[in-house]
């Protein structure tokens, strides 16, 4: 087993539409997104569950069970003077769907294609907002996201 970090290893795009409903994306419509890789600074598209409480009086050891599940949407990207693509992509209302390739895609640039796995997260965007301006830094934003629908969090892409 390998260690690897995201840099060069890791592609993220935005889709505004996606056909299919479990979040399976084809190969098409992540050609026809747009590449935020360029811009994105920190990303974290984190799950988690819950637990429920099944307490009895006959021992001290409180159970639990499964509960329900949620899921959180955050991320920091580049401005840029030139190509805004980031900031112009994902202002406040925005819905669509992240897709994240952690491991990159087989197409050019790391770009996903038929038979890649990848992650597809569908947002809406609740907050686009910059970050501190300071002397000598790069100008950065951060997004949060609600996620109205659960993850797939192994979705392999389709032929166009």
């Amino acid at each position: 087993m390998a260690r690897l970090i995201p840099n060069e290893n890791t592609w993220v795009g935005f889709l505004t539409t996606l056909a299919d409903l479990t979040l399976v994306p084809a190969e098409d419509e992540i050609a026809a997104g747009v590449n935020l890789t360029p811009y994105l600074i920190s990303l974290n598209a984190a799950s988690q569950g819950n637990t429920v409480p099944t307490p009895a009086f006959d021992t001290l050891f409180e159970t639990n069970i499964s509960g329900t599940n949620q899921a959180s949407f955050t991320a920091d990207f580049y401005r840029d003077s030139v190509d805004d693509d980031a900031w112009d992509t994902l202002p406040r209302g925005t819905d669509g769907f992240f897709v994240i390739s952690r491991f990159g895609g087989t197409g050019t640039d790391g770009i996903p294609e038929t038979g890649d796995v990848v992650e597809t997260w569908p947002v809406v965007v609740t907050s686009r907002t910059m970050q501190n301006m300071s002397n000598n830094t790069v100008m950065t934003f951060s997004v949060t996201c609600s996620v109205p629908q659960e993850p797939n969090e192994n979705a392999t892409v389709l032929a166009p």
